[in-house]
């Protein structure tokens, strides 16, 4: 028998198919998601693509479809545009409680098999009343927290405290406790970068690829957002061309450190120390510190960047100036997308609960 993981997010779609034996025999990738399901209304266009994609590969590997065991899917397609929408589960979240809540469809007009699907996750209580004062304590993810699960499945130290940065379109954090999601920030990044280089006047600042990071620009950036707030910051990047002999490679590694200076700042907002008086104003903030302050003041949280190596240093050069509380580390775990670690191991945790 074969199984199949699709990993679906707003844009694009990857599926990979594994032998009885756990081996990647097979691997596929359209662009298609949860955006073209929205923006087409086609409600069927979801489960009509990835269907398709399913049946190229059987027909290229000579798979009888028969053959095809458990079907999985993470990520936007659990969203309301999405197959089936598969609401949030709350943190903390490890990976026995992600597998528990697996969601199992029987997708009936193309598939026409039961199809398992991994939840996304959020950071408040279902029972919390979401208002404009308590709004910005939520956040949310879907096919991170497969990724995360991943991650965990080949790192080392199941203990302790640490912080997982999933660098992207939309940049995903996680605080992770003794192998548990405690708390998550969403943010974005690479979505905002590339809206600055397409449509505003920075394009031509930003013209041109980059291959290496200057951390020293990455600094300036950051200093420049501490100093003068976002707007200004990524205005300076117009200057830099117009009155400096900056190369496109400094001015690109400007405007990271502006906009990942702004991941960190969140990510210190959400995870650091607190005063008595900060978690005594309001309940929520007293249950958000209870599960999710990771650190003292004199203490070190190892951050691991889940990324490439440009991403890790931008981060490290922030750090070491801006953050000396987090130790920055690049996470690797080798050659199969950290999705792909993720679904295998919440799908063997769910096997266990049958």
């Amino acid at each position: 028998m074969y199984n199949v993981y699709f990993d679906s997010g707003t844009t694009n779609t990857r599926m990979y198919v594994f032998n009885d034996k756990g081996e990647l025999v097979f691997k596929s990738e359209k662009t298609v998601g949860s955006k073209d399901a929205a923006l087409s209304g086609d409600r069927d266009l979801l489960p009509r693509e990835l269907h398709h994609l399913l049946e190229n590969c059987c027909v290229e590997s000579k798979i009888d479809w028969k053959d095809v065991g458990e079907i999985w899917m993470s990520g936007m397609i659990t969203s309301p545009n999405g197959i089936v929408e598969v609401p949030h589960i709350t943190v903390p979240v490890d990976l026995h409680k992600l597998a528990q809540n697996v969601f199992v469809f029987y997708e009936k007009k193309f598939f026409k098999k039961e199809i398992h699907f991994i939840p996304g996750i959020k950071s408040l209580p279902a029972e919390c009343k979401i208002t404009a004062e308590n709004v910005d304590k939520i956040n949310n993810m879907r096919g991170e927290e497969t990724e995360i699960c991943g991650i965990m499945s080949c790192f080392s130290a199941s203990k302790g405290n640490f912080i997982f940065v999933l660098p992207g379109s939309h940049t995903q954090v996680a605080a992770v406790k003794n192998g548990s999601i405690v708390n998550i920030v969403s943010t974005i990044t690479g979505e905002l970068f590339k809206a600055l280089k397409s449509q505003t006047i920075l394009a031509s600042s930003l013209e041109g690829e980059y291959e290496k990071i200057d951390t020293e620009m990455v600094r300036l950036g950051y200093r420049n957002l501490q100093n003068y707030g976002f707007n200004r910051a990524i205005y300076i990047a117009r200057a830099l061309l117009l009155f400096t002999d900056s190369t496109a490679e400094q001015r690109h590694s400007y405007l990271e450190g502006v906009l990942n200076g702004g991941v960190l700042q969140a990510i210190s907002a959400a995870f650091g120390f607190k005063s008595k008086s900060d978690t005594d104003s309001k309940n929520l903030n007293k249950a958000e510190d209870k599960n999710c302050n990771l650190k003292k003041v004199d203490e070190q949280i190892d951050m691991y960047i889940c990324g490439s190596e440009n991403q890790f240093q931008i981060y490290n050069a922030i750090a070491q100036d801006f953050f000396p509380e987090y130790s920055v580390k690049q996470m690797d775990c080798g050659s199969l997308p950290f999705s792909v670690l993720g679904y295998k191991a919440v799908s063997a945790e769910y096997k266990k609960l049958r």
